[in-house]
C-alpha cells in the first residue's frame, strides 16, 4: 500500500475506537471484547445532557441511585471480582468479592455482582441473599429488577441472550448506560496483575499464538508491531492480512521501517489477489489502495472499477470461522479471557481501506464526467456496496449501505437511495436501543459467551432484536 501505516478517518481501528458505535468497526463485539480485556474500565458513564445520556427530566421518576462508591480498595476487589466472574473464573471471583464484602458489606456494586454469580451458577440462596441486601442498599435499581427477571426467564429454559432481552423489555427498556451497580462505573487504575498475566502469555507463546495477541493487544508496542511486519509475508488468510494492516497503522512502527513496510504489504496484497481472484475486496484494494485519495479516476481505472463490481462476493472468508479459529487456538494455548482477546483480534479484518479510498475519488471524479459517466460511476459503487452490505459485521452493513445510498443517488436512482438510506436508519436505531443496555458492562460469563456467538453470525440482525418494535423473542427483516 501507498501508506500501510495511515489511518483514514472513516475507518478508524476498533481497538482505537472502542466506544465508538456505527461504521467504525464491530460494535458490540469490541464493546464487549474491549470490557472484558480491560478489567471493565470503559471509563466514567456519560454525564448529564450527552449524547449516551438523558437529561434529568428523562430519570425524574427513575429508581435512586446506588450508595456512594466505596473506598479504592474496596471498588478494587470489586472490579477484580467482576473481571473473573466476566471471563468465567466463579471461584476467583467470590474470592476476591468475599474481601470486597468484609470490607464494606453494603457495597451495592459488590452485593449485586454476586447476584450476579448466584444466578449463572442457579445458586437460589447466593442469589436471593443478596437481592435482599440490595433492597436497601441499591432500592428499586433497575438493574436488580432486570436481574431478577432473567432468573425467572432462566429457570423456564431460556437461553441467556433471549432471557436478557426480554427481561430488558419487561422492564421498560431502561437506559442502564449510566449506571452505578455495573462495573465500570468509576475509572480505576490498571491492574498489574494484568500485564504480568499477558506478559507471561506471550513469552509461552508460539508465533501463530503470538500473532493473535499482538492483534488483539489493548496498546501495540514497537516489539508487538515489528513481529507483525515480519508476520506479513508468511500470511495465506487475506482476513488477517487485513487485521495486521489496520494494527500497524498510525505510529504503531518506527518511521525507519515504514518504507519496508509498503514493500512487504504490496507485495503480499498481490499474491492473496491473484490467490483469491473473486474477491471483490482484495481486488478493490489491489485497484485502488496506493493511488491519491480524492484524485479524478481515469478510463482505465473505471473500466477495471466496473469489472470489480460484477465479481461474486465481497470476501471469502467467514468472519464466524475466524472467529471460533482464533478463539480455539488461544484457548488451547491457555491464553486468559481467549473468546474477548479472539473478537478483538479478528474485529480488526472488517476496517477496510479500498471502499474508503473508492468513496474520496468518487468525489474527485463525479463532477469530472458527463451525466451518463456519472450515472455509470453510481451504478458500479452501488453494486459493490450491495456486496459489502450483505457481510456479517455492522461495519461493513453500514459501509455498503453507504456506498449503496451515495451511488443510487449518483445513479439517479431515488428508490434505491431512499431504501439504502432507510436500512441505515433503522440499523442507527436499534444502536441507540441497544447502547441502553450496558450489555458489554454486564458480569455474567454465559451471556458475554452467548453475545459473542450471535454477533459473529449476523451482527446488525442482533443489534435489531434490541430496536423498538422488534419481536421480543426474535429479530424478523434485517436492514
Amino acid at each position: 500500500m501507498t501508506d500501510p501505516t495511515s489511518s483514514s478517518p472513516s475507518s478508524p481501528s476498533p481497538r482505537r475506537k472502542t466506544l465508538l458505535f456505527g461504521i467504525g468497526g464491530m460494535v458490540v463485539a469490541v464493546l464487549a471484547a474491549a470490557f472484558i480485556l480491560g478489567g471493565g474500565r470503559l471509563g466514567s458513564p456519560p454525564k448529564k445532557g450527552d449524547a449516551h445520556g438523558h437529561d434529568d427530566h428523562d430519570t425524574e421518576h427513575a429508581a435512586k441511585p446506588a450508595r456512594p462508591q466505596a473506598p479504592m480498595e474496596v471498588l478494587l476487589h470489586t472490579d477484580r471480582a467482576a473481571r473473573a466472574a466476566a471471563t468465567g473464573k466463579p471461584d476467583e471471583a467470590r474470592a476476591k468479592l468475599a474481601e470486597a464484602l468484609k470490607l464494606k458489606p453494603d457495597h451495592a456494586p459488590a452485593l449485586f455482582l454476586q447476584a450476579c454469580l448466584g444466578v449463572e451458577a442457579g445458586n437460589d440462596a447466593e442469589t436471593d441473599a443478596a437481592f435482599e441486601k440490595l433492597e436497601d442498599a441499591a432500592p428499586k435499581a433497575p438493574e436488580v429488577a432486570l436481574l431478577r427477571k432473567m432468573r425467572e426467564l432462566r429457570r423456564a429454559g431460556t437461553g441467556w441472550q433471549q432471557a436478557f432481552r426480554e427481561a430488558w423489555v419487561a422492564q421498560g427498556r431502561p437506559d442502564l448506560s449510566k449506571s452505578q451497580l455495573l462495573p465500570g462505573a468509576t475509572p480505576l487504575p490498571p491492574d498489574p496483575a494484568e500485564a504480568e498475566a499477558q506478559q507471561a502469555a506471550w513469552a509461552r507463546a508460539s508465533d501463530d499464538v503470538k500473532l493473535l495477541l499482538a492483534l488483539g493487544a489493548r496498546r501495540l508496542d514497537s516489539e508487538k508491531a515489528l513481529f507483525l511486519l515480519a508476520r506479513v509475508p508468511k500470511l495465506e488468510d487475506p482476513a488477517l492480512y487485513l487485521a495486521v494492516m489496520d494494527a500497524l497503522r498510525g505510529d504503531a512502527l518506527p518511521e525507519s521501517s515504514h518504507e519496508e513496510a509498503r514493500k512487504v504489504f504490496r507485495q503480499k496484497l498481490e499474491a492473496l489477489a491473484a490467490a483469491h481472484p473473486q474477491s471483490m475486496q482484495l481486488q478493490l484494494l489491489v485497484l485502488l489502495g496506493d493511488t491519491e485519495q480524492g484524485s479524478q479516476m481515469t478510463d482505465a481505472e473505471q473500466d477495471a472499477l466496473e469489472k470489480v463490481s460484477t465479481l461474486p462476493v465481497w470476501r471469502e472468508n467467514s468472519f464466524a470461522e475466524l472467529y471460533q479459529r482464533a478463539r480455539k487456538q488461544l484457548t488451547d494455548a491457555g491464553v486468559p479471557d481467549a473468546s474477548a482477546m479472539a473478537m478483538s483480534a479478528v474485529s480488526r479484518s472488517v476496517v477496510d481501506r479500498g471502499s474508503w479510498i473508492l468513496r474520496t475519488r468518487n468525489v474527485g471524479t463525479r463532477g469530472m464526467v458527463s451525466a451518463e459517466g456519472r450515472k455509470r460511476l453510481g451504478r458500479v459503487t452501488r453494486d459493490i456496496g450491495a456486496r459489502m452490505a450483505a457481510q456479517p459485521t455492522m461495519m461493513e452493513r453500514m459501509a455498503g449501505l453507504q456506498l449503496m445510498r451515495s451511488g443510487a443517488q449518483d445513479a439517479e436512482d431515488e428508490l434505491g437511495r431512499t431504501a439504502a438510506l432507510a436500512r441505515i436508519e433503522a440499523l442507527e436505531g436499534a444502536i441507540d436501543q441497544f447502547r441502553k443496555t450496558a450489555m458489554e458492562r454486564w458480569p455474567l460469563y454465559s451471556l458475554a459467551e452467548e453475545l459473542l456467538g450471535e454477533i459473529t453470525k449476523d451482527e446488525p440482525a442482533y443489534l435489531l432484536s434490541f430496536a423498538a418494535g422488534a419481536p421480543t423473542r426474535a429479530a424478523e427483516s434485517q436492514p
